[in-house]
Protein backbone atom coordinates (compact mmCIF):
# COMPACT_ATOMS: atom_id res chain seq x y z
CA UNK A 1 0.00 0.00 0.00
CA UNK A 2 1.53 3.61 -0.57
CA UNK A 3 1.99 5.74 1.95
CA UNK A 4 -0.60 8.09 0.65
CA UNK A 5 -3.04 5.76 1.25
CA UNK A 6 -2.50 6.05 5.38
CA UNK A 7 -5.01 7.61 6.91
CA UNK A 8 -7.23 7.53 4.11
CA UNK A 9 -10.60 5.76 4.38
CA UNK A 10 -10.90 2.70 1.65
CA UNK A 11 -14.34 0.88 1.04
CA UNK A 12 -14.00 -2.57 1.39
CA UNK A 13 -16.71 -5.79 1.22
CA UNK A 14 -16.68 -9.07 2.98
CA UNK A 15 -18.80 -12.17 3.22
CA UNK A 16 -19.72 -12.78 6.32
CA UNK A 17 -21.79 -15.91 7.15
CA UNK A 18 -23.24 -15.97 3.90
CA UNK A 19 -24.08 -12.05 4.23
CA UNK A 20 -22.00 -9.46 2.25
CA UNK A 21 -21.18 -6.77 4.71
CA UNK A 22 -19.67 -3.49 2.72
CA UNK A 23 -17.23 -1.45 5.59
CA UNK A 24 -14.68 1.16 5.50
CA UNK A 25 -11.21 0.56 6.19
CA UNK A 26 -8.90 3.22 7.29
CA UNK A 27 -5.04 2.51 8.49
CA UNK A 28 -4.06 5.08 11.52
CA UNK A 29 -0.87 5.22 13.91
CA UNK A 30 -3.19 3.21 16.47
CA UNK A 31 -2.03 0.08 18.66
CA UNK A 32 -5.01 -2.37 18.27
CA UNK A 33 -7.67 -2.88 15.36
CA UNK A 34 -11.25 -0.81 16.29
CA UNK A 35 -14.82 -1.78 14.91
CA UNK A 36 -17.40 0.06 15.13
CA UNK A 37 -21.15 0.13 13.87
CA UNK A 38 -22.98 3.04 13.97
CA UNK A 39 -26.82 3.72 14.39
CA UNK A 40 -27.05 3.29 10.62
CA UNK A 41 -25.30 -0.01 10.61
CA UNK A 42 -22.06 1.03 8.62
CA UNK A 43 -19.45 -0.75 9.76
CA UNK A 44 -15.86 0.74 10.38
CA UNK A 45 -12.78 -0.87 11.20
CA UNK A 46 -9.08 1.21 11.80
CA UNK A 47 -5.95 -0.72 11.88
CA UNK A 48 -2.77 -0.26 12.85
CA UNK A 49 -0.23 0.51 9.43
CA UNK A 50 1.53 -2.77 10.05
CA UNK A 51 -1.53 -5.20 10.03
CA UNK A 52 -2.04 -6.69 6.04
CA UNK A 53 -5.66 -6.81 4.48
CA UNK A 54 -5.74 -10.56 5.15
CA UNK A 55 -5.29 -10.06 8.82
CA UNK A 56 -8.12 -6.97 8.84
CA UNK A 57 -10.41 -9.66 7.07
CA UNK A 58 -9.58 -12.69 9.43
CA UNK A 59 -10.35 -10.03 12.60
CA UNK A 60 -13.85 -9.19 10.65
CA UNK A 61 -14.72 -13.02 10.18
CA UNK A 62 -13.62 -13.73 13.97
CA UNK A 63 -16.47 -10.59 15.05
CA UNK A 64 -19.26 -11.91 11.96
CA UNK A 65 -21.40 -12.98 14.65
CA UNK A 66 -21.60 -9.36 16.17
CA UNK A 67 -21.31 -7.13 13.44
CA UNK A 68 -24.13 -8.97 11.62
CA UNK A 69 -26.26 -8.51 14.94
CA UNK A 70 -25.52 -5.17 15.18
CA UNK A 71 -26.17 -4.40 11.34
CA UNK A 72 -29.74 -5.89 12.38
CA UNK A 73 -30.34 -3.81 15.64
CA UNK A 74 -29.87 -0.71 13.37
CA UNK A 75 -31.99 -1.81 10.64
CA UNK A 76 -34.67 -2.26 13.19
CA UNK A 77 -33.87 0.86 14.57
CA UNK A 78 -34.58 2.73 11.36
CA UNK A 79 -37.80 0.91 10.74
CA UNK A 80 -38.98 2.05 13.84
CA UNK A 81 -37.26 5.54 13.44
CA UNK A 82 -36.30 6.29 10.08
CA UNK A 83 -33.92 8.79 9.85
CA UNK A 84 -36.23 10.66 7.74
CA UNK A 85 -39.47 11.71 9.20
CA UNK A 86 -42.88 10.42 8.22
CA UNK A 87 -45.03 12.38 6.33
CA UNK A 88 -47.96 10.53 5.10
CA UNK A 89 -51.30 10.11 6.50
CA UNK A 90 -51.63 7.27 8.68
CA UNK A 91 -47.94 7.32 9.27
CA UNK A 92 -46.45 5.79 12.86
CA UNK A 93 -44.52 8.11 14.87
CA UNK A 94 -43.56 8.21 18.51
CA UNK A 95 -43.46 10.30 21.10
CA UNK A 96 -42.05 9.81 24.62
CA UNK A 97 -42.04 6.47 23.48
CA UNK A 98 -45.18 5.47 22.44
CA UNK A 99 -46.74 4.93 18.99
CA UNK A 100 -49.16 7.30 17.61
CA UNK A 101 -50.96 7.82 14.15
CA UNK A 102 -50.06 10.65 12.08
CA UNK A 103 -53.25 12.69 10.59
CA UNK A 104 -54.11 15.64 9.27
CA UNK A 105 -57.25 18.02 9.87
CA UNK A 106 -57.48 19.69 12.93
CA UNK A 107 -61.08 18.33 13.27
CA UNK A 108 -61.61 15.14 15.78
CA UNK A 109 -61.14 14.70 19.13
CA UNK A 110 -58.06 14.41 20.97
CA UNK A 111 -56.92 10.91 21.06
CA UNK A 112 -53.49 9.85 22.69
CA UNK A 113 -52.79 7.04 19.92
CA UNK A 114 -53.14 10.22 16.93
CA UNK A 115 -51.15 13.19 16.77
CA UNK A 116 -53.14 15.46 13.97
CA UNK A 117 -51.05 17.97 11.74
CA UNK A 118 -52.81 21.05 10.07
CA UNK A 119 -51.52 20.09 6.43
CA UNK A 120 -49.53 17.49 4.88
CA UNK A 121 -47.23 20.33 2.51
CA UNK A 122 -45.80 21.52 5.80
CA UNK A 123 -45.79 18.42 7.86
CA UNK A 124 -42.19 17.75 8.48
CA UNK A 125 -41.61 21.27 9.39
CA UNK A 126 -44.37 21.30 11.36
CA UNK A 127 -43.06 17.76 12.79
CA UNK A 128 -39.68 19.03 13.73
CA UNK A 129 -41.05 22.22 15.61
CA UNK A 130 -43.31 20.02 17.42
CA UNK A 131 -40.50 17.54 18.75
CA UNK A 132 -38.30 20.61 19.20
CA UNK A 133 -41.03 22.35 21.83
CA UNK A 134 -41.58 19.02 23.30
CA UNK A 135 -37.72 18.35 23.74
CA UNK A 136 -37.36 21.96 25.12
CA UNK A 137 -40.20 21.44 27.57
CA UNK A 138 -39.18 18.34 28.70
CA UNK A 139 -35.52 19.10 29.19
CA UNK A 140 -36.33 22.20 31.10
CA UNK A 141 -38.37 20.83 33.65
CA UNK A 142 -35.50 18.19 34.31
CA UNK A 143 -32.67 20.82 34.13
CA UNK A 144 -33.10 21.70 37.72
CA UNK A 145 -32.97 18.22 39.47
CA UNK A 146 -29.70 17.35 37.29
CA UNK A 147 -27.82 20.50 38.10
CA UNK A 148 -29.19 19.82 41.85
CA UNK A 149 -27.66 15.85 41.46
CA UNK A 150 -24.02 17.97 40.72
CA UNK A 151 -24.20 20.22 44.10
CA UNK A 152 -21.23 23.12 43.95
CA UNK A 153 -19.15 20.68 41.89
CA UNK A 154 -20.25 22.78 38.86
CA UNK A 155 -19.10 26.80 38.61
CA UNK A 156 -22.10 28.28 36.24
CA UNK A 157 -24.96 27.15 34.73
CA UNK A 158 -25.68 25.99 31.37
CA UNK A 159 -27.29 26.95 28.30
CA UNK A 160 -29.92 24.41 26.82
CA UNK A 161 -30.17 24.63 22.66
CA UNK A 162 -32.31 22.03 20.33
CA UNK A 163 -31.78 21.19 16.84
CA UNK A 164 -32.09 17.76 14.66
CA UNK A 165 -29.40 16.17 14.34
CA UNK A 166 -28.29 12.50 12.79
CA UNK A 167 -25.26 11.23 14.45
CA UNK A 168 -25.24 12.96 18.13
CA UNK A 169 -27.62 12.40 21.09
CA UNK A 170 -26.45 15.97 22.33
CA UNK A 171 -23.23 17.83 22.81
CA UNK A 172 -21.62 20.09 25.21
CA UNK A 173 -19.75 23.60 24.49
CA UNK A 174 -17.30 23.62 26.98
CA UNK A 175 -16.21 26.78 26.80
CA UNK A 176 -19.21 28.65 26.34
CA UNK A 177 -21.57 26.23 28.54
CA UNK A 178 -23.93 26.10 25.74
CA UNK A 179 -25.24 21.96 25.91
CA UNK A 180 -27.41 21.39 22.36
CA UNK A 181 -30.05 18.51 22.49
CA UNK A 182 -31.11 16.34 19.31
CA UNK A 183 -35.03 16.86 19.26
CA UNK A 184 -35.66 13.58 18.16
CA UNK A 185 -34.95 12.85 21.46
CA UNK A 186 -38.99 13.43 22.14
CA UNK A 187 -39.18 10.22 19.90
CA UNK A 188 -37.77 8.30 23.09
CA UNK A 189 -38.54 7.44 26.59
CA UNK A 190 -38.45 10.81 28.65
CA UNK A 191 -35.67 8.66 30.77
CA UNK A 192 -33.39 8.92 27.64
CA UNK A 193 -33.61 12.54 27.35
CA UNK A 194 -32.75 12.44 30.99
CA UNK A 195 -29.57 10.50 30.64
CA UNK A 196 -28.26 12.42 28.09
CA UNK A 197 -28.77 15.70 30.03
CA UNK A 198 -26.61 14.05 32.57
CA UNK A 199 -24.06 13.27 30.01
CA UNK A 200 -23.62 16.30 28.34
CA UNK A 201 -23.78 18.16 31.91
CA UNK A 202 -20.87 16.10 33.19
CA UNK A 203 -19.01 17.04 30.44
CA UNK A 204 -18.62 20.73 32.22
CA UNK A 205 -16.35 18.94 34.67
CA UNK A 206 -14.61 16.46 32.29
CA UNK A 207 -14.66 17.49 28.80
CA UNK A 208 -13.09 13.37 27.43
CA UNK A 209 -14.86 10.53 27.70
CA UNK A 210 -12.28 8.81 30.26
CA UNK A 211 -12.69 6.77 33.22
CA UNK A 212 -13.12 9.77 35.49
CA UNK A 213 -16.05 11.41 32.95
CA UNK A 214 -17.80 7.56 33.51
CA UNK A 215 -17.25 7.81 37.18
CA UNK A 216 -18.47 11.16 37.35
CA UNK A 217 -21.79 10.45 35.32
CA UNK A 218 -22.90 7.05 36.80
CA UNK A 219 -22.37 8.20 40.27
CA UNK A 220 -25.07 10.94 39.52
CA UNK A 221 -27.20 9.06 37.20
CA UNK A 222 -26.24 5.14 37.84
CA UNK A 223 -29.21 3.65 35.40
CA UNK A 224 -27.50 6.39 32.50
CA UNK A 225 -26.76 2.92 30.94
CA UNK A 226 -30.39 1.23 31.26
CA UNK A 227 -31.71 4.42 30.29
CA UNK A 228 -29.72 4.74 26.83
CA UNK A 229 -30.16 1.40 25.59
CA UNK A 230 -32.85 2.68 23.46
CA UNK A 231 -30.75 4.95 21.61
CA UNK A 232 -27.61 2.43 20.85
Amino acid sequence: MSPKQYGKPQQKTIVLLGERVGYTLTRKSVKNLNLRINREGQVSLSIPRWVSQAQAEEFLQAKAEFILAGRKRAAQRQDLHPRELPTQQGSRVFLWGKPCLLEFGMQGGEEPEILRLPDPDTAEKTLQDFYRTQCQAKAESFLPQVLADFGDALSGLPTLRYRRMTSRWGSCNVKTRQITLNTRLAEYQETALLAVLYHEVTHLLCPDHSQKFYRELLRRCPRYREWTEVLK
